[in-house]
């Protein structure tokens, strides 16, 4: 492996990243740095003048000045361009440094001290404002789990040579003169920052809105709205409380440790020295555990799981001091015990807690995640500030010392509540990444309808509403049966639109409404539309039981009456009316004339998802296409054996209408499309449309033969697992479960050998170009493959979304639909899937994916062609099929032609005449 490669892959980076990383990485290193020496200027010169107890009136005076700074810079960097807005920042901060330089020959009161040490904070948030603003829109929560990290770890070797330089020269320069240095490495950043906004410009031009007014940003609302956004939106929330208990801690910690440092040191050289000594030891556990673990933790534990390494790790050490302290009165062991607690909490607060939790806002829209940027460190991390200001001063006030297991006692307490907090963000994460990618029906219950004014109004609304109103409230009305629904329902019969008296009929004769039968007879004798009359000579045959009533509808001459009478009177509820319904019906299909059998399947066709006659058979099975082809549409949910089984006999023949008649009989088609599964001469294409027809059909039927099927012709697993999937099917069974799970095992090491064919393939060349992009196209289909089996194993929606977010096609709608599968999907499968399908170069992916599949070895196009047409190790598309054989003719590529055999007689005609033209 190259060196670079291995640097890039010690870091974790991608190749085509590591442009963007190196230029955020020197820019923080400069500013970074810059920040360094200021820090160890005035915090030196602040203990040597100050004792320690007034540090926290530095924070107190720093909240505010955060707050104003915070405010300002959410303003103006959506009125100034973001090129000169973040320009004038960095030179802000550098000339802001040189002046407390200078400021300091001039002024000489404990004020100017205050200040200026407080000012730090301030540097600290504009840098952190800029840098991640920056950052937030250069990768998407993928990348930042990865990259954040890195990208940020610029400010750790940058504080370790500024705090080194400082041990090293503060003797000969003094402490003030560190501030000219540190505003020489902050001028230094620029040209870096100049770089990113020019090879960067795409990513900066839509997302950040500088100067856009067409885009919306909370930040130029009122402060009020941007609190009660705040508020609103639970996830901010939840991340900034965490940010205040962090930072709360962090403050607490090093304060503590800073007052027992200031005990042994006593002018501000010395204070300066060790401060440099013990900050540069800090930063090089920090730049470790940042650049190797960060982003590996975060790839591999998660978002939710790596919160916790903080705050439990905080409790755990803060726990062993507190026992110590009972246990010994040696207080050179407490000291160095609360030293490695402050090593520990800046250290993963620096390189694990601020990288997740930044992480962690990625998903949210550009608008959404740059105002919570400045919510988070504008708003909550200067509360932290006053908090903890307060805070210590009360402590000292009230003890008159600095006790440091007081101080671990405020420690357990906010540790306590820091996981609560996490845990509650892990609760609505997944619902951020899940939202990052019709009328009404009412029934009954919701009215009383023995209330004369509703009555009232709904007979005021069946006169005077809309076509889709009133059909809204006939279908409220039937929901029950009661006089005044009846009532209500005969009202509709008058109604001036034919399509609500129609659909009134038929709800009548649905609901089996026997009272409404006089005032269908009315509707027959009056209304001038005949779909409704011929609706309700149906209606009145279905509800009457007097047989000399139904025979003068049987026997009238008009042949649509007695239609009619024979569809109604199918539905009969006595038996003896329905016999006699069926033996006219048995005559007309019997019938030598075609007009009568044509009455026949009409009659069929309007109950047959309720009725079947044992002569319909014979008509799907006639020798005249026309009534075949009536007779096979007449079949539905009511359909008897004898008419599937000749259903299925005409496969081959119309197989269209067929798939579709066996479609609409429901789960009673099953056991037929089974039988014709097992016939060995079923072609190919048979078998997988039928198989598609099962997933469409559903039910636990089907289920059981698509699992069948699954476990003998795992060739056919595709189609197989997408029906499975149509069929809303869940596997909720152990075994089934262990099953559907080595399909994903097998289908992530078939795409593994895809991409290691890919990467053989020469680019330049036109042949090997056409096979890359059909081996892609298997590769997008193995996707759907998987896709299809995680949402029969795991939750259904979370992978639709995932399916959605995928096929948006866009870098943050993917980042959050893998992120989604990284929660939802089994930790092995979930990896490996994300591995395939992120936007990472090739060959990373084949050296991150190798191990799963370790004898693959491509060296030259034909293998590929050959391993194609081989149909090894998966069952490829027709497409890539054909475009293997004519390229292996076309270029005169060597494989074995008698691969090409088998095609010369396939279903697909593009395959048989390809195969025709490579063996010539």
């Amino acid at each position: 492996m190259k060196s670079n490669q291995f640097w890039l892959k010690l870091l974790n980076v991608h190749t085509n990243e590591w442009g963007v990383v190196r230029k955020l990485f020197w820019l923080q290193f400069f500013q970074g740095a810059g920040i360094t020496f200021f820090f160890s200027a005035e915090f030196s010169r602040f203990l040597d003048k100050f004792p320690v107890y007034q540090l926290p009136w530095v924070m107190v005076i720093a909240s505010f000045m955060l707050w104003i700074a915070g405010f300002i810079y959410s303003k103006l960097e959506h009125i100034i361009p973001f090129k000169t807005f973040n320009i004038a920042m960095i030179v802000l901060m550098a000339l802001s440094m040189l002046m407390v330089r200078v400021g300091s020959n001039y002024f000489s009161g404990d004020w100017f001290d205050y200040v200026s040490f407080a000012w730090f904070y301030v540097l600290y948030l504009l840098n952190n404002l800029e840098f991640w603003g920056i950052a937030a829109q250069l990768f998407d929560i993928r990348q930042s789990k990865r990259l954040f990290g890195v990208v940020s770890a610029g400010e750790i070797p940058a504080k370790f040579v500024g705090y080194t330089l400082a041990y090293f020269i503060v003797g000969f320069t003094g402490t003030l003169n560190l501030l000219l240095i540190g505003v020489f490495c902050m001028i230094c950043s620029i040209p870096f920052f100049l770089h990113i906004a020019k090879t960067e410009e795409g990513a900066f031009k839509n997302d950040h809105g500088h100067g856009h007014k067409h885009v919306h940003h909370a930040h130029k609302n009122k402060v009020g709205n941007l609190v009660s956004n705040y508020f609103n939106n639970k996830i901010i929330f939840r991340i900034a409380l965490i940010s205040l208990l962090s930072t709360a801690c962090l403050f607490i910690v090093n304060y503590g440790f800073y007052a027992k440092v200031k005990e042994a040191y006593h002018d501000d050289v010395e204070l300066a020295k060790f401060i440099a000594f013990f900050m540069a030891i800090l930063r090089i556990a920090a730049l470790i555990t940042k650049i190797l673990f960060t982003g590996r933790l975060a790839t591999n534990l998660g978002v939710r799981k790596s919160l916790f390494i903080m705050p439990v790790t905080m409790m755990v050490m803060v726990g062993i001091i507190l026992v110590s302290g009972f246990t010994s009165n040696n207080v050179h062991i407490l000291f160095y015990q609360f030293g490695a607690l402050a090593i520990a909490v800046d250290v993963l607060k620096i390189s694990i807690n601020s990288p997740i939790l930044l992480a962690a806002m990625q998903p949210l829209p550009t608008h959404e995640r740059l105002r919570a940027h400045n919510i988070v460190k504008g708003i909550m991390d200067p509360f932290a500030t006053l908090f903890c200001g307060i805070l210590l001063i009360s402590l000292f006030w009230i003890q008159g010392e600095i006790n440091l297991i007081t101080l671990c006692y405020f420690l357990i307490i906010i540790g306590i509540i820091w996981l609560v907090g996490v845990i509650r963000v892990n609760k609505v994460y997944l619902n951020m990444l899940v939202n990052t990618i019709s009328s009404r029906f009412f029934s009954q219950e919701e009215f009383t309808l023995n209330d004369p004014q509703t009555v009232q109004k709904i007979k005021e609304k069946i006169n005077t509403g809309t076509y889709p109103e009133v059909l809204s409230i006939l279908q409220m009305v039937s929901t029950k049966q009661n006089p005044l629904s009846a009532e209500l329902l005969g009202n509709f019969l008058q109604h001036p639109s034919g399509e609500v008296r129609l659909e009134a009929v038929r709800l009548i004769g649905s609901k089996q409404i026997n009272t409404l039968k006089d005032e269908l007879n009315t509707v027959l004798i009056h209304d001038s539309n005949e779909a409704v009359k011929g609706e309700a000579i149906k209606t009145i045959c279905r509800l009457t039981e007097n047989t000399p009533e139904l025979l003068a509808y049987l026997n009238h001459p008009d042949s649509v009456i007695r239609q009619a009478a024979i569809t109604g009177m199918l539905s009969n509820n006595r038996a003896a009316n329905k016999e006699t319904a069926e033996k006219e019906l048995h005559l007309l299909l019997r019938s030598e004339h075609p007009e009568e059998r044509d009455i026949a399947l009409k009659i069929l066709q309007e109950v047959k998802d309720d009725y079947d006659h044992p002569d319909h058979a014979l008509l799907i099975e006639s020798n005249h296409p026309e009534t075949r082809k009536k007779a096979i549409d007449a079949i539905g949910r009511g359909a008897l054996h004898e008419s599937l089984d000749a259903l299925t006999r005409q496969l081959g023949k119309q197989n269209k209408q067929v798939y579709k008649a066996l479609q609409n009989a429901g789960e009673k088609a099953i056991p037929f499309i089974k039988n014709v599964l097992t016939i060995e001469k079923t072609g190919n294409s048979t078998r997988h449309q039928l198989i598609r027809l099962c997933g469409k059909i559903g039910g636990s039927n089907a289920h059981h033969l698509l699992l069948q099927l699954l476990q003998v012709s795992p060739a056919e697993s595709p189609v197989i697992i997408k029906a499975l999937y149509r069929s809303k099917f869940v596997a909720d069974k152990k075994d089934i479960r262990a099953l559907l799970e080595e399909f994903c095992k097998a289908y992530i090491r078939y795409a593994v050998e895809l991409l290691h064919m890919q990467k053989i393939l020469p680019k330049t060349e036109i042949p090997a170009t056409l096979i890359y992009n059909s081996v892609q196209i298997e590769l997008l289909e193995i996707r759907e493959t998987l896709l299809c089996l995680f949402s029969l194993l795991y939750d259904r929606e979370q992978i639709r979304k995932v399916r959605t977010g995928l096929n948006a096609n866009q870098r943050s709608s993917i980042a959050n639909a893998m992120e989604i599968i990284e929660l939802t999907v089994r930790k092995d499968i979930g990896k490996y899937f994300n591995i395939l399908y992120e936007d990472v170069p090739l060959d990373r992916k084949c050296d991150d994916l190798k191990f799963l599949n370790e004898d693959i070895n491509y060296q030259q196009t034909n293998q590929v062609l050959r391993r194609i047409l081989s149909e090894q190790p998966i069952a490829y598309q027709d497409w890539t099929k054909a475009c293997s054989m004519y390229i292996s003719k076309k270029y005169h590529l060597d494989i074995d032609r008698r691969l090409l055999d088998k095609f010369l007689v396939a279903d697909n005609l593009m395959l048989q005449e390809t195969a025709i033209y490579a063996r010539a």
